[in-house]
């Protein structure tokens, strides 16, 4: 945890020196600006109000009126103070009271921020820096146009935030960006949402390895108002344990590799912290095996560039090395970190030593 929250220090410091420690308040927005939006399903034409919509079903948000040159306080990265911050443009189960510029809390906005949309014209865009930390990725990966006349077009993917509020109300929600406060762009239009499974609702990919990496790493995503996602294989449960497809057993006699798929990436509030975690290889020798897995060359690159290190040595006890021989699901395996774990960041969270790991067949 020390070691990561130096790290956030640290990117938090460049950046405000970069830019000047002032914050900006920016002027009011002109009076041709107007705020709206308008919601349609996937096709873009026909409007979504009063079809049932499930997780996994595409809606296409059109906003007009909203001045791009406004938002510009808030914080200080990933945009820099006096360069506007946009909007951000979300799916979610809000409160009645959500609005920022009423003092409501984040608890009250329950969106899942992987599939939120950024809208931000492409002049602010290019402001944002990107050395000596690469700070506009972390936008242009939600990044959508917002043109001078203050129009964008957004399409969102739906799916259910984990933790919502108990009297939420489901539907499009639009708000100043990175903590800029605008009250003409707080705009709400409500969806007939179930969180039931639809036609497009992604089927799970099996849970053939579980690992929660370390005790340290749930806190250390809450302490830093992040999330973990899995794509391509790799899933994440409530309790935030890693899950990886299995692809290939080749295990003969007790020695051999299990082989899986996905991807998972865990990351900070906006991004700018982005590590990603991939395709695990076990290779067993009897009562011995080494995990290795493809990580981030650095903290912010998430899964921009993988290479393959060797993570966790694993001692099976007689017991389990015979079940894993047989194919058979193996749970409580001790795991112990190797030195040298890179990037820094997945280094930090692995200090108070490795959770135990769970195969399954």
């Amino acid at each position: 945890m020390s070691g990561l929250r130096r790290l956030l220090i640290l990117l938090l410091a460049t950046v405000v020196a970069l830019v000047g420690g002032a914050v900006a308040t920016g002027p009011a927005a002109a009076d041709r600006f107007r705020p709206a939006i308008s919601v349609y399903l996937a096709d873009g034409v026909t409007p979504a109000g009063g079809v049932e919509l499930h997780p996994g079903d595409q809606i296409v948000v059109k906003g007009t009126g909203f001045d791009p040159n406004a938002n510009t306080s808030g914080l200080p990265v990933p945009v820099p103070p006096g360069v506007p911050h946009g909007t951000f443009v979300t799916f979610g189960g809000f409160a009645p009271t959500w609005q920022p510029s009423k003092n409501a809390p984040a608890s009250s906005r329950a969106e899942v921020r992987s599939k939120t949309k950024w809208a931000l014209s492409e002049s602010a865009l290019n402001k944002i820096p990107d050395v000596p930390f690469d700070l506009r990725r972390t936008v242009e990966q939600q990044w959508v146009r917002l043109d001078a006349r203050g129009r964008f077009t957004a399409r969102l993917t739906l799916a259910t935030p984990e933790k919502t509020p108990a009297d939420k109300r489901w539907g499009v929600y639009t708000y100043g960006a990175a903590n800029a406060v605008n009250a003409a762009q707080e705009k709400f239009v409500p969806l007939d949402y179930s969180t039931t499974p639809g036609p497009n609702t992604p089927v799970p990919a099996p849970k053939n390895l579980v690992w929660g990496w370390s005790s340290t790493l749930p806190a250390a995503i809450e302490a830093t108002q992040g999330a973990l996602a899995g794509t391509g294989g790799a899933g994440v449960d409530t309790a935030d344990r890693m899950s990886f497809e299995l692809t290939d057993n080749t295990i003969r006699n007790g020695r051999g590799e299990l082989r899986y798929r996905g991807t998972v990436v865990v990351y900070t509030r906006f991004h700018l912290l982005e590590i990603a975690v991939a395709d695990p290889i076990i290779r067993v020798d009897g009562a011995r095996a080494v995990l290795s897995m493809k990580t981030s060359s650095t903290d912010m690159n998430g899964d921009d560039h993988l290479r393959r290190i060797a993570v966790a040595d694993l001692d099976l006890t007689r017991g389990q090395a015979a079940r894993l021989a047989a194919g058979q699901n193996v749970t409580g395996i001790s795991a112990r970190f190797r030195r040298g774990i890179t990037p820094t960041s997945l280094a930090a969270v692995s200090v108070t030593g490795a959770d135990t790991i769970d195969l399954r067949f």
